[in-house]
């Protein structure tokens, strides 16, 4: 994971309350969690993706910057890690994998992990090689506790903003995720006795087949 120093989010910080006050193009982007819904053992690890799609495909609109937290029940999940990029494609806001962007999260209290990157891609290079869907970040999170955890983009004081790759929001359509998290348990032991009687009525039934077979 990559943290910035505190400048960069400062400046960051700013960027995303001009994108949040200026008027949205009509282009409208999906952001949703994968898988949507799953159910994690106690005691397991959890992990989601956020997916972006509805961008361009390969051309006008992409992405240049986001800035979003995420909301979680912090009863039952507690968040382990982060990891920017798409696993298969890999940083999409880092077309050729230089590793300069400004980019880090943090968590602003229970429940809340807010996470950020700008690329320093040519908006050119941005429109004609970033695909159209693919992964922002991935979470992990470990299991504290049996319960249902919903998973959302939080509209806090500073609402989450996209921007397109010259600094023009995006208007996008959130589809909340969850997690629940199931208590383990294991099948239960037969007692001696019970076991006992299993194996003498399986011992009668290859006796009672054997003189069958004996008879005809």
């Amino acid at each position: 994971m990559r943290r910035f120093v505190q400048s960069s989010a400062a400046c960051f910080t700013l960027l995303a309350i001009l994108l949040a006050f200026s008027p949205a193009r009509s282009y409208a982007v999906s952001i949703t969690f994968d898988p949507a819904a799953q159910d994690v053992l106690l005691g397991n690890q959890a992990m989601v993706d956020i997916v972006i799609s509805g961008l361009g495909a390969y051309e006008a609109p992409s992405l240049g910057a986001f800035d979003f937290t995420i909301d979680f029940d912090p009863a039952i999940l507690a968040l382990n890690g982060v990891t920017f990029g798409d696993p298969v494609l890999g940083d999409q806001l880092d077309i050729w994998g230089l590793g300069g962007n400004p980019m880090g999260e943090s968590e602003l209290g229970p429940g809340a992990v807010n996470m950020f990157e700008i690329s320093l891609d040519f908006p050119e290079d941005l429109d004609a090689y970033q695909a159209d869907t693919f992964v922002l970040a991935s979470l992990t999170f470990d299991t504290l506790a049996a319960g249902t955890s919903g998973l959302d983009l939080s509209p806090g004081l500073i609402p989450p903003v996209f921007g397109d790759a010259w600094g023009e929001p995006l208007d996008f359509a959130v589809d909340p995720g969850s997690i629940t998290v199931v208590a383990g348990g294991s099948a239960p032991v037969p007692e001696p006795g019970t076991i006992l009687l299993l194996g003498s009525g399986l011992l009668g039934l290859a006796g009672f087949r054997r003189k069958s077979i004996r008879t005809a």
